[in-house]
């Protein structure tokens, strides 16, 4: 253990263990949250949200401000998040392969950390 401060982009490497292995379904899904909380939290940083009721909207919404293509992959990181936590029997064919969904997720998390940073 170290004493180095905890920062939310330490979730992405919490992520990347999850998924860089032979991952069960249970450890992407894991890893999609992951991805979703690191770029929540740092965007939320970023732009001044506080943490409270309502912050992934609010999140969300000051990054849409701030850039709208950034605020669109986030809200799509979200819809993804929202998926891999809730959705137990996915029905859609293009959202069972969780490999995919984490790269969907991770692509989502570069644009909008680079557009943030």
């Amino acid at each position: 253990m170290t004493n180095q401060k905890f920062t939310p982009l330490d979730f992405l490497r919490t992520a990347e263990f999850l998924a860089d292995r032979d991952s069960s379904e249970a450890d992407l899904r894991t890893a999609v949250g992951r991805t979703y909380y690191a770029v929540l939290l740092t965007a939320a940083d970023s732009l001044g949200v506080a943490a409270g009721q309502h912050m992934h909207t609010r999140v969300i919404g000051a990054l849409f401000s701030h850039d709208k293509q950034a605020g669109r992959q986030l809200r799509q990181l979200m819809r993804l998040r929202v998926l891999a936590d809730y959705d137990l029997d996915v029905q859609n064919p293009l959202r069972t392969d969780w490999r995919r969904n984490y790269r969907m997720a991770r692509a989502f998390a570069a644009f909008v950390l680079g557009r943030i940073a």
